[in-house]
């Protein structure tokens, strides 16, 4: 590193280490921000900071590096500025309700947790460690509390998974070059709880050292705890803990015994920059990597398709780093080499499965889930039971159907007119007399359209000729009853006679 330094902020961006702030030889804070980038091996200057300042918290949160609180020689302070790499630019933000130092910047989840750390006090010597668990908004650029810590610490190293947050060690009580107590403990903040639990302590009281997670990108996913002060000697310990066995092992010794550096991970590989030996502050960049780097297969997701049907299917896929080689098998058959994002076409009508496989240069061969999907290319079956190919005597018909598989549209057309959108079976009301055409469109759930046409006829019978029928009925009738009363004899005559 260009500038020798301790108690500066590591962040990473886009595969590049940026160191910023600090002390140096003249115990005077830094602004310094220095760019590197671990391909070329190289150092560049930024823009600097605008607060000189050491011993504050640093994070990156949506490509941008945040750098909150700190000392600044002769006090605290709840600076927060905001550096983006892209635009080597600088921009103030809302500051730390409590100004303090000696502390580390967690995110998870649009987040930014402050925790301990030391602040100011009324008595000798002025400062002391607080519990304090300040939480920063960057999207509204608002703070808040959570729940304290329940051991105070400063000089702690500190590492996110997941959705916890562990604090590692730490200074009890700060006192310099480490003389002070320490502690082993290992306090784990659980987020979304909220709540703090003690998680496997530390095989020894540790402060002022460093700690980062391997992704399992390239080595098994680990903390590593890294130098600092045990028991008040300065340490090269490297201490990995396991997930797995729930354990700290001792890994290996960094070269250069120190406190106050800082550490950065790319690609699983650990990078410890800086730092105080006892002596001199350093600018030392010693490269680690860690237990089984190298033997991690490429992860392979496989996005398209789901375990859903299809009509045209798109393999598409994500892999978490480069590949030597790629190709995917289909119904278990021999593995196609994938050179793009291919459009699985010419599949079967029925059921189907697809797995991909991913090798890189070292030999490791991973392979995603396997999906199991169908395809269906048929278009629906349409049944029309209402109306048939026959006359009616009403103008209001009733739409009656069936379809054999779910859809997603529906719709009818009337003598060739517009189409009609519905949502099931309908009534076609006030239907004119005459001859007519019915066709009913569905569209399935992958796009398959089917349709289906019915003719029928309206003949109602004529109401005016049912009354007309009536009335000559009626007249004739009437007719006939006066014509036989007029025949019959009346009882006068019948007497004359």
């Amino acid at each position: 590193m260009p500038t020798a330094r301790g108690e500066f902020g590591v962040a990473v961006v886009n595969g590049k280490i940026f160191g910023i702030g600090g002390l140096n030889g003249d115990g005077l804070p830094l602004n310094t921000n220095e760019e590197y980038n671990p391909q070329t091996d190289m150092w560049a200057s930024m823009t600097p900071m605008p607060t000189p300042r050491s011993g504050f918290a640093i994070a990156v949160y949506d490509g941008k590096i945040y750098v909150i609180g700190g000392s600044v020689g002769n006090g605290f302070v709840g600076n927060n500025e905001v550096y983006d790499p892209v635009n080597n630019t600088w921009e103030p933000k809302a500051s730390m309700p409590t100004p303090r130092a000696d502390l580390s910047a967690s995110v998870v989840n649009d987040k930014i947790y402050l925790i301990g750390g030391k602040k100011y006090s009324s008595a000798d010597p002025f400062f002391n460690e607080t519990s304090l668990n300040e939480v920063y908004d960057p999207i509204k650029d608002s703070w808040s509390l959570s729940k304290p810590i329940p051991t105070a610490v400063s000089g702690y190293a500190s590492v996110v998974v997941n959705t916890k947050i562990y604090i590692i060690g730490g200074a009890l009580r700060s006192i310099p070059l480490g003389d002070g107590p320490s502690t082993a403990a290992n306090q784990m903040f659980d987020t979304q709880k909220g709540n703090w639990s003690l998680a496997t302590n530390l095989p020894n009281v540790n402060s002022y050292g460093a700690a980062a997670v391997t992704e399992g990108i390239m080595a098994p996913s680990r903390i590593y705890r890294v130098g600092g002060y045990y028991g008040g000697l300065l340490s090269g310990l490297t201490q990995a803990f396991s997930f797995e066995n729930n354990s700290w092992n001792t890994v290996d010794t960094m070269p250069t015994s120190r406190a106050y550096l800082g550490i950065a991970v790319v690609n699983d590989v650990l990078y410890c920059i800086g730092g105080f030996d006892g002596t001199n502050w350093l600018n030392v960049n010693e490269e680690y990597k860690p237990v089984g780097y190298g033997t991690i297969a490429p992860k392979v997701q496989i996005i398209s398709p789901e375990n859903k049907t299809y009509a045209n299917v798109t393999l598409e896929f994500t892999v978490n780093r480069g590949t030597q080689w790629m190709g995917y098998s289909l119904d278990n058959h021999p593995n196609i080499t994938l050179t793009t994002e291919p459009t699985l076409s010419g599949l079967s009508q029925g059921a189907h499965n697809v797995t991909i496989f991913a090798n890189d240069s070292l030999g490791n061969m991973g392979s995603s889930n396997t999906v199991f999907f169908s395809i269906d290319t048929l278009p629906p079956i349409i049944n029309i039971l209402l109306p048939q190919n026959q006359s009616y005597d009403s103008t209001d018909i009733q739409l009656t159907f069936s379809v054999n598989e779910n859809v997603t549209y529906l719709s009818y057309s009337l003598d060739g007119q517009e189409k009609q959108a519905i949502a099931g079976n309908v009534t076609l009301a006030a239907l004119a007399n005459g001859s007519h055409t019915l066709t009913l469109y569905v569209t399935d759930e992958v796009g398959n359209s089917g349709q289906k046409s019915v003719s029928f006829n309206i003949a109602p019978f004529p109401m005016v000729l049912l009354v007309a029928v009536i009335a000559i009925v009626t007249i004739v009738l009437a007719g006939g009853y006066l014509l036989v009363k007029r025949k019959k004899p009346s009882e006068k005559e019948t007497d004359k006679k």
